[in-house]
């Protein structure tokens, strides 16, 4: 009987590979489970409403995304496969690490979405907004420390950028991911949360964080008195997560405009902007030449800081 399960499993598992050839496959560059793996699976699904073949999501994770980008660009461009991606293997680890494809390797189809990044603070923290954020760091340089997702994370260089600009300093403390920075945060082992918004919105709605400063140029209605770059008259400082859908260099312009079109549609069902909506998240569309002068200068960003902060490979 033991024998039997194995022999239908492997069956079952072997079976996409056929069933599926004619498929557009969707490679999510990380793990099962995350915030971004779920929302291109809600995404898939909407998609399949207007679509003759399946949408299949392949997750290759690893190298911070860049292991699942550099197997979708050595892809035919046919517009079978295409990568759902976020800023992280696009603009940030290229900047970080060495990887095997550079930004001429790719079409940008579409972006989605748009989050920022936030900073919270302590109850007691003598600040209250974004300024007097800003204010309490410059009269104390190196004396807050603040958890971000990692060295050469999109969290730490977000708020290095804003710091940087703005002249002020705090010690980076890294972490796993959000998850692991908000327990420490909790526990009182860090001065300033730096990640996504809903791991720590709760915590800022039961007044057991205090959210000041968030990375984007405009505010959002999930954190209202959160304030923006734009509040502190650095909007071009903006780096966030963002996510968006690209294809191999070559693929037809047709395609991507039917693609493109595609996607469109799958954002804006209503399944897909509940997820958003949930998740303290918006639909931002951009595509065509706007998507792709967006990335390029968001790399060039990237780029410098990286270099400032001695985190551009050796």
């Amino acid at each position: 009987m033991r024998l039997m399960r194995i022999l239908v499993t492997a069956v079952f598992l072997c079976a996409p590979a056929f069933a599926f050839a004619d498929a557009i496959k969707l490679i999510v560059p990380t793990a099962p489970g995350g915030g971004t793996d779920a929302y291109f699976r809600v995404l898939a699904k909407g998609a399949e409403a207007f679509l003759k073949e399946p949408l299949v999501i392949i997750n290759v994770p690893g190298a911070g995304g860049t292991i699942g980008m550099a197997q979708m660009v050595r892809a035919a461009p046919d517009g079978q496969t295409l990568a759902a991606v976020w800023l992280g293997p696009v603009t940030v680890s290229p900047n970080t690490m060495k990887v095997p494809y550079t930004p001429n390797d790719y079409v940008p189809i579409i972006q989605l979405t748009s989050a920022p990044y936030v900073l919270c603070v302590h109850p007691e923290f003598p600040a209250t907004d974004g300024k007097t954020f800003i204010e309490e760091l410059r009269r104390n340089p190196d004396k807050y420390t603040y958890g971000d997702d990692g060295a050469g994370g999109p969290g730490q260089l977000a708020t290095e950028r804003i710091f940087r600009a703005m002249n002020v300093h705090a010690r980076d403390i890294p972490f796993k991911g959000a998850g692991e920075t908000l327990v420490s945060f909790l526990g009182h082992h860090i001065d300033i949360y730096v990640g996504s918004v809903p791991p720590v919105l709760q915590h800022a709605q039961a007044g057991t964080a205090k959210c000041v400063l968030l990375t984007s140029a405009e505010r959002i209605a999930a954190l209202p008195s959160a304030s923006s770059l734009r509040d502190l008259g650095i909007p071009d400082e903006e780096l966030i997560l963002w996510r968006a859908v690209i294809a191999p260099k070559g693929t037809p312009p047709a395609k991507i405009a039917e693609l493109e079109a595609l996607f469109e549609k799958a954002a804006n069902a209503p399944a897909t902007k509940k997820f958003l909506d949930d998740a303290g998240e918006q639909l931002l569309i951009r595509k065509g030449p706007a998507l792709r002068q967006y990335i390029d200068k968001e790399y060039e960003a990237v780029g410098k800081l990286a270099k400032a902060l001695n985190l551009s490979p050796q």
